[in-house]
């Protein structure tokens, strides 16, 4: 295995499988009250109401993994709002809340200079508010947005700002103007210059918003997404803040960088990068204000001292690696469960699509053309158009090959070399020594093992045999394969990469560096190397299959390469509203991918939140599913100290 920081520097290493460690954190990087409406337009949807328990037994460790049933419901797609029953305020607000996280995240004001993570802790943090929230039993609440409608044409979604709110430290009340500067900001379509997390979901489906008066403003729709609103405009995963635009044309930019102004039920006191952020609470809040007085977020990287503030009782919640749970369940900790998180590889450079969705342009795809100059350094690459091959690039649009055998050689050799990658990962070795049998082998890069939909027929087997045949059958002998791995490779890198050294001479060279380095690599389809990235297994299977991996992201970050199938089934999923159509669609996603192998996952397991039970109560309005350590500690204002 080789090295190469910025992509430039390189150095040796090891390549073993390591004992326990901190391989949840890296791929935790790598998406209120109840009020009374009258509804004027009603869908089916899926909320998730319900858990079964599903134990598994590995090395006589008892795993305890719940497993996410769907139900059918009727949810508000188009409302208008009555004012709420149920205005939570506290009677009174006491105590000092204090947590240990593995960073406290990044302090940027700015939004359109948000990366990834960054996002998520404004209003993780419950400093910032989205457009609107996500409440603990699955539906779409009003927040910053009282009430919205759909176009019946489906080309545009009229918001409606709930008057009164105020932005924190007196910079005045909330208009339509800041609702849709903070939306266009982060939407490449309109600021093509943005780093911001849910930039990528954005370009599917949205153009410019506009402000039509104080209190409203019409996004303009590309693309009907059924999700619409509770994704991408709520607490839900990767969403955006509604921010001041008074202080941004101010300030500007890197002005703004520091300035933390929010609308959320705290305000911040203080927030230092690699230190601590102190919250204050505010006496009242528009939506829920909150039950203490103020929270400590300390920056604790090392576990051994988290753990050690959890069992002193210094830190009221905290985060661990799985095999540490039970120690802090001992000591009075209460899991909570937040995601279970899929690994997978994205085996770029992949980008074959031809045509851009939304526009309907020839797309570039300079990644799959550097690859092109040396296709025997990119064996693993479906090649559709090397100079005298015959091949059918339409068979890529199927959701498995109707012949099989008339797969043209070039794009079935790179077929074969992923699934020999993909059959020399040995996925039960991964999750017990580094995630002590508490994770379990993956089977499809989006659709959990423990779903309602998931197919056994899915799953890759460990096959170093049968791997080392495909390679045979590909006509490789092994071959050196580029693997970003930001700023240092995990446990989980250095032993898939020893793996696969071991079975198939396949030399992994790690390339190095900050997302903000390599993002514009992201964007424009010029990246070549793998990405081993974490997928939520929690989201409802019906939700569109094939973020990160095709073209209906054109603008945003694009890691995963591109594939045709995948254009077109996460188009389809966007505009369908039947659930069980959806499904279906799901369906066809996991045996597109059973076949192709463009993303082969790796394990999946659970991320916790421990809290101690003895020192706080916590009842949470509000549900997100995000690994960020930030969302430990969320929702904050129901928090209460005993």
């Amino acid at each position: 295995m080789k090295f190469v920081p910025l992509i430039t520097k390189r150095k040796s290493v090891a390549a073993l499988l390591m004992t326990v460690g901190a391989a949840i954190a890296v791929f935790a990087i790598a998406c209120g009250g109840t009020e009374t409406v009258e509804v004027t337009r009603v869908v089916k949807e899926t909320v998730i109401v319900e858990v079964e328990k599903v134990v598994e037994v590995e090395k006589e460790v008892e795993v305890e993994v719940e497993k996410v049933v769907e139900k059918e419901v009727e949810v508000v797609v188009t409302a208008t709002s009555a004012p709420s029953d149920t205005m939570m305020m506290p009677s009174e607000q006491s105590g000092e809340f204090v947590a240990a996280l593995q960073t406290v995240g990044l302090p940027v004001g700015t939004p359109e200079l948000c990366v990834p993570t960054c996002s998520n802790e404004q209003y993780y943090y419950s400093v910032w508010d989205t457009p609107v929230q996500w409440s603990a039993d699955g539906r779409v609440i009003p927040a910053v947005a009282e009430r919205w409608e759909l176009a019946p044409d489906y080309t545009s979604f009229t918001w409606h700002v709930r008057p009164g709110i105020q932005f924190h430290k007196g910079w005045g009340e909330v208009t339509a103007e800041d609702f849709a500067w903070s939306t266009n900001t982060v939407n490449p379509n309109v600021n093509p210059e943005t780093l911001h997390d849910v930039g990528g979901d954005l370009t599917c489906c949205y153009g410019e918003t506009v402000a039509v008066d104080k209190y409203t403003a019409e996004m303009e729709i590309i693309k009907y997404d059924s999700r619409l609103p509770g994704w991408l405009f709520s607490n839900l995963r990767d969403a955006y803040s509604i921010a001041s635009k008074t202080i941004y044309d101010e300030f500007g930019p890197e002005g703004m960088r520091d300035i933390f102004v929010g609308t959320g039920p705290f305000e911040i006191r203080e927030w230092l990068d690699n230190d601590k952020i102190l919250l204050d609470a505010l006496p009242e809040h528009y939506n829920q204000a909150a039950h203490i007085a103020s929270a400590r977020i300390i920056e604790v990287p090392e576990e051994a001292s988290r753990i050690a503030m959890f069992e002193s009782g210094e830190a009221m919640i905290t985060h661990v690696t799985l095999p540490n749970t039970p120690r802090l369940e001992a000591a009075g900790g209460v899991r909570r469960l937040l995601q279970t998180v899929i690994l997978h590889v994205g085996m770029n450079p992949n980008f074959l699509e031809l045509t851009n969705p939304k526009t309907g342009e020839p797309l570039g795809n300079p990644g799959y053309d550097e690859a092109k100059k040396n296709p025997e350094a990119f064996p693993w690459v479906s090649f559709y158009d090397l100079p005298g091959s015959d091949c059918d690039w339409n068979v890529l649009l199927e959701e498995v090959p109707s012949d099989p055998g008339s797969i043209c050689p070039e794009m079935e050799n790179g077929r074969k070399v992923r699934l020999a990658m993909a059959k020399a990962i040995d996925k039960q070795a991964l999750a017990d020594s580094i995630y002590d049998g508490l994770a379990w082998p993956g089977c499809n890069w989006a659709i959990s093992a423990n779903d309602q939909l998931h197919d056994d027929a899915w799953c890759v087997p460990y096959d170093p045999e049968g791997a080392a045949a495909l390679m045979s059958e590909a006509g490789v002998d092994g071959f050196t394969i580029g693997w970003w791995a930001g700023n240092e490779p995990s446990e989980a890198h250095q032993a898939i990469a020893s793996m696969w050294k071991d079975t198939l001479n396949v030399d992994v060279e790690f390339h190095l560096g900050p997302f903000t380095t390599w993002h514009p690599t992201f964007v424009d389809r010029s990246f070549i190397h793998l990405v081993h990235d974490g997928e939520q297994g929690g989201m409802p299977a019906h939700f569109a299959k094939g973020r990160e991996a095709q073209a209906w992201f054109a603008g945003g970050i694009m890691w995963s390469g591109g594939i045709p199938f995948y254009q077109r089934i996460y188009g389809d999923m966007l505009g369908e509203e039947d659930i069980q159509k959806r499904n279906e669609m799901a369906v066809q996603f996991g045996n597109h991918e059973a076949f192709w192998h463009w993303d082969p996952s790796t394990v999946e397991f659970p991320v916790y939140t421990i809290y101690n039970g003895d020192l706080i109560s916590w009842d949470p309005k509000k549900a997100a599913m995000h690994t960020a350590p930030v969302n430990m500690i969320y929702p904050l204002e129901d928090i209460i100290i005993k």
